[in-house]
C-alpha cells in the first residue's frame, strides 16, 4: 500500500525482526500479497514476509477490526499492540481505531504512535468530537510516541505523563544506495533533459499542505533550462478523494501556465527506482505550506540521500534543522521568492555540495536501528512495568 505510515511500519518491523523480536502486522486486506492461492479458509493465517508475519484481515476500520486485532493478540500471545496513528489512513467516518486500547484492555499494553496529530473529519459538524476522540486515544493508550517535538509538546499539555510518553523520530523511507554506472544518467535521458538543464525534485503524494501548486507557480518564472519531477506515487491509499481533488487542480495549472513540457510524473516506483531519480535531481524544492517537520518520512529520504533542499521554515523549533547548512528555508506560499530562491542555488554549485553534505550528516541521527531500538526500550519499559 502507498503512503509513509506504510513504509514506516514496514521499516520499523524490519529492524525489530532483525533484532530478534516477533513481530505481526496487522493491516487492511489491501494489502494481501497478490497472486497465490487464495481460499476464503486459509485468510486467518498469516503471510510470512521475512521479517514479520503479516496479517491483511482487516476489511474497514470499524468497529469489527477490533475483534480481529484481538483474535492475533490471543493467538500469538502478544505482549504489545503498537497503533500506527494517522486520521486519514484510517478513513475516519468511523472512530473506531480511537477505542481500541479500551476495548483491547488485558490482552496487551498498548501503544500509539502519532504520525501526526491532525483531526479525523467523521461527519459533518462533529465539532469538538474530532479533537476528543483523538485526545482519548492518547489518553486510554498504555504508552504513546510522538515522532517530532511538535506533538510531543501538544501531548504533555493533554496531561500525558512523561513516564508514557516518548519522542522517538522516524527515518527515511527509501533507503539510501549508490546506484549503479549509468543509472542517474539513464533517469535524466528518460525525462528528455539536455546536458544543461536543471532538474528540481518534488517527493511525497500531492496535498493542498505540501504547496507543490506554489512550486509550479515558481517554476514559471523560471527559464527554461528549469525542469520539475514529480517523484513517487501522487495520491497515495490515505486521504484519496482529497488528495486526488488537489492533483486535478495541479493539472489544470500546469496546462494553464504552459509547463507540460517541464513537468513530469514518475508515478508509483519500486525503492531502488525512487533512489535514482532522488539523487538524478540538482535540487529538492518541498515547499510545505505548515513547515517542514521531522515526521515526514519523505523529508528523511531525501536528506538520507544528501541532497540539497529548499523547503520552508517549520512551525516549531527544530534544531536539527540549520538553514545554510543542511536546508534552506523560503517564504511560504510566495512562488516569486521561491523562483528567486531556486535561481541561485542552483547558481551555486559549491552550496548545493555544502547542502548536500550537511543532509547527509543530520539523518545520520535517524537511522532505523537507532529508532528501532527506542523503540524496542520502551516497549520493554511497559511491559516489565505491567508484570
Amino acid at each position: 500500500m502507498e503512503g509513509g505510515v506504510g513504509a514506516f511500519t514496514r521499516e520499523l518491523a524490519r529492524e525489530l525482526g532483525a533484532a530478534g523480536h516477533q513481530v505481526h502486522v496487522i493491516t487492511s486486506r489491501e494489502a494481501r500479497p497478490s497472486g497465490g492461492e487464495q481460499r476464503w479458509w486459509r485468510l486467518r493465517e498469516p503471510v510470512d514476509i521475512g521479517f514479520a508475519q503479516l496479517h491483511p484481515r482487516v476489511r474497514r476500520w470499524w468497529w469489527p477490526a477490533a475483534t480481529v486485532v484481538a483474535d492475533v493478540a490471543l493467538r500469538y500471545e502478544l505482549q504489545i499492540i503498537n497503533i500506527q496513528y494517522q486520521a486519514a489512513a484510517y478513513d475516519m467516518r468511523v472512530p473506531a481505531v480511537n477505542f481500541f486500547p479500551w476495548r483491547l484492555r488485558g490482552l496487551a499494553r498498548t501503544v500509539v504512535t502519532f504520525h501526526d496529530l491532525r483531526v479525523p473529519y467523521l461527519f459533518p459538524k462533529a465539532g469538538r468530537l474530532r479533537q476528543w476522540v483523538v485526545q482519548r486515544l492518547a489518553r486510554s493508550a498504555d504508552g504513546v510516541i510522538a515522532t517530532n517535538q511538535e506533538d510531543y509538546q501538544a501531548l504533555r499539555q493533554w496531561q500525558i505523563e512523561e513516564s508514557r510518553l516518548r519522542h522517538i523520530p522516524i527515518g527515511s523511507n527509501i533507503a539510501a544506495r549508490t546506484p549503479p554506472a549509468g543509472e542517474v544518467a539513464g533517469v535524466r535521458e528518460k525525462l528528455g533533459l539536455a546536458a544543461g538543464d536543471c532538474l528540481l525534485g518534488y517527493f511525497g503524494f500531492l496535498n493542498e499542505s505540501k504547496g507543490a501548486d506554489t512550486l509550479l507557480q515558481a517554476l514559471a518564472r523560471l527559464d527554461e533550462r528549469m525542469h520539475l519531477v514529480f517523484i513517487g506515487g501522487r495520491t497515495g491509499s490515505s486521504d484519496p478523494e482529497n488528495n486526488q481533488a488537489f492533483l486535478a487542480q495541479l493539472e489544470e495549472l500546469v496546462g494553464e501556465l504552459g509547463l507540460g513540457e517541464r513537468v513530469h510524473w514518475s508515478g508509483f516506483l519500486p525503492e531502488q527506482e525512487v533512489s535514482a531519480y532522488l539523487q538524478a535531481a540538482d535540487l529538492m524544492v518541498m515547499p510545505y505550506r505548515d513547515g517542514v517537520s521531522l515526521r515526514r518520512g519523505t523529508l528523511m529520504a531525501v536528506l538520507a540521500h544528501g541532497r540539497p533542499l529548499i523547503t520552508t521554515a517549520p512551525a516549531s523549533p527544530t534544531p536539527e534543522l540549520v538553514h545554510g547548512e543542511n536546508v534552506w528555508f523560503a517564504p511560504v506560499d510566495n512562488p516569486a521568492a521561491l523562483a528567486d530562491t531556486i535561481g541561485s542555488i542552483a547558481a551555486d554549485p559549491a552550496l548545493r555540495a555544502k547542502l548536500g553534505e550537511g543532509a547527509v550528516c543530520v539523518a545520520d541521527l535517524f537511522t532505523w536501528d537507532k529508532i528501532a531500538a527506542q523503540t524496542a526500550a520502551f516497549f520493554h519499559e511497559l511491559v516489565e512495568g505491567s508484570d
